[in-house]
This record gives C-alpha cells, structure tokens and sequence, in this order.
C-alpha cells in the first residue's frame, strides 16, 4: 500500500507540471537581435541583426557596455563562469578565406585580450575556468587567462553535418539520427548529462552521451536549456524569402507541458534563458528584445 501511495504520488506531481508567465517586458535598447543570458540572468548580451558588434544590458541598472564592433561577435557569445568577462568571436578574411577568432573582454578593466588568434573552423566556445575549451582546425583546443589546474570538461559541438562529444579526454562522433541531413544548436544540459539538438528536417531532440535519443521535442528551432527539464525554442515559418511568423516555446523534455511565451502575433526568435532568474529572452524582428518572467512548477 505504501508503494502504491508513492507511485500515485509521483504521477499527481509530474502531472502538476505547469509554466506561468508572471511578467513580460521590453527593455529600453535602440535595436537588438539574437540575447544571451549569463547564467545568474543579471546580464543579457545581444548584437546586430547580423551578428555585428556585442553589447551587454546589466539588468540591475539598466545601462547598456559597449563591448564591441567586431564582425561574427554576435554569435553565442559566451560569460565567463565567474561573470566577470564575456568571450566571443571576431571574423576576418584573410587572402578571401574566412576565419574566425575568439577574444575576451573583462567588465572590470573595460580591456580585450584575443584568446585565439584567428583561424579556420572554429567552433562554438564553451566557459571553461577562466578561459574557454573550442574545437578549431581539426584541434580540441583550450585558451586560458593564466594557467589552469582544472580538467577539461565534456565538450559538443558540431560541424553543420555531424555531431561530437570530447570526454574521457577522447573526442567521439555521435549519429544519433540516423540518415539526418546534418546537426545543429547543439549543447549539453546543464547538468552535463544530455545534450540538445535540432537535426536538420527532423526536429529538435534530446540524447544521452551516447547518442541515444531519450526525447523528441518535434519542429524546434535554436533550441535552448531553461534547466535539466525544460528546454526553449522558437516556431518559426518563411516564405522562401523572408521568416513570415514565428513564436517562442517553452516545453519540458517529457513531452507533457508546452507553453507559448510570445505573442503569437509578433515574429519571435532566438530565445535565451535563465533558470536561476526565472526569466526567458527574445528578440522580435524589428530588433525589440523582450524578457518573460516564468514560473515552473
């Protein structure tokens, strides 16, 4: 009897899984695409419509650092663990090849420091203890700001046509999707146990380290972690040309709480989050970047 008790106890709380939307604003930016969340939510990163320049709003004050003008800075740029930089990517071209560097800016000193000069196939970067870990060239490679005793952490990443894990100092290609065209937005939950991904004309899912897939999270676009349960993403439609709606969704990985956290009838895109301050980030198509407070419970 009292392992029914239990097992009914379970099942009315998974049931009980809900999303609130407690508040929903705008923040007083002249235009803004594509936010980062650091991981506290105090600081909101975002760019230009093309991923030029890097700026951070400090939620607390309201102000606005200017970080950089830097072509590509845009890109999932990175807050170092402790908060105190933000890492993230410059491009140039040289003799009409592209590549792409990463450096680092300290919020203390207001200073930039190049982490990795620039080269060819660089990844997305991971925080790592005062640096970064970043697959480029073919290398697993890791740039620091004075040395380091840690290890290495697990590491994914993709090239647009495969998927990789580094741990157990190895790196290992996962297929998780068989016949996929190819594999992108990919990161690891938050407890370094998952990881999320959309495989190109299949949707977004969730596998194991080992690439065996534990959840199907259908038609999800730049699919985001809120926590270990939830992750966020957008709905988003075109015409060929132009994207012509597109909505902000928040679901929980066992597929049994959904919720729409943009108004439907605004074009939303590219959510960040941050389970530590209940807050979802996004930017609408004219560049207005709104932040919805939600409750999970």
């Amino acid at each position: 009897m009292l392992l029914i008790n239990i097992l009914m106890l379970t099942s009315l709380l998974v049931m009980a899984q809900s999303i609130t939307i407690e508040k929903t604003y705008s923040i007083d930016v002249q235009s803004g695409f594509h936010p980062q969340f650091n991981s506290d939510g105090t600081m909101l990163a975002f760019s230009g419509d093309s991923y030029v320049g890097l700026n951070v709003y400090k939620l607390a004050n309201k102000s606005v650092i200017k970080i950089t003008e830097d072509a590509g800075a845009g890109f999932q740029p990175v807050f170092s663990k402790s908060n105190d930089k933000i890492f993230y990517k410059n491009i140039v071209y040289q003799e009409r090849l592209r590549n792409e560097g990463v450096k680092s800016y300290e919020f203390a000193t207001k200073k930039d420091l190049v982490l990795l000069a620039p080269q060819r196939n660089v990844r997305q970067p991971q925080s790592y203890e005062n640096g970064i870990v970043v697959h480029a060239n073919n290398k697993l490679l890791k740039a620091t700001i004075g040395k380091t005793q840690a290890p290495v952490p697990d590491y994914v990443w993709s090239d647009g046509s495969n998927l990789f894990i580094y741990r157990n100092n190895k790196i290992q290609k996962l297929n998780p999707i068989e016949g996929a065209n190819g594999y992108i937005w990919a990161s690891l939950s938050p407890d370094g146990k998952s990881i999320l991904f959309t495989a190109a004309g299949e949707g977004a899912y969730v596998c194991d380290l080992d690439g065996k897939i534990t959840a199907k999270l259908g038609y999800l676009n730049a699919p985001t972690w809120y926590d270990n349960n939830f992750v966020v993403g957008m709905q988003d439609k075109d015409n060929g040309d132009y994207v012509t709606e597109s909505k902000i969704i928040m679901k929980s990985v066992d597929g049994k709480t959904e919720k729409v956290l943009s108004d439907p009838k605004q074009i939303s895109m590219y959510p960040t989050a941050s389970s530590k301050a209940g807050k979802v980030a996004f930017n609408a198509i004219d560049g207005k970047i709104f932040i919805v407070e939600v409750r999970v419970k």
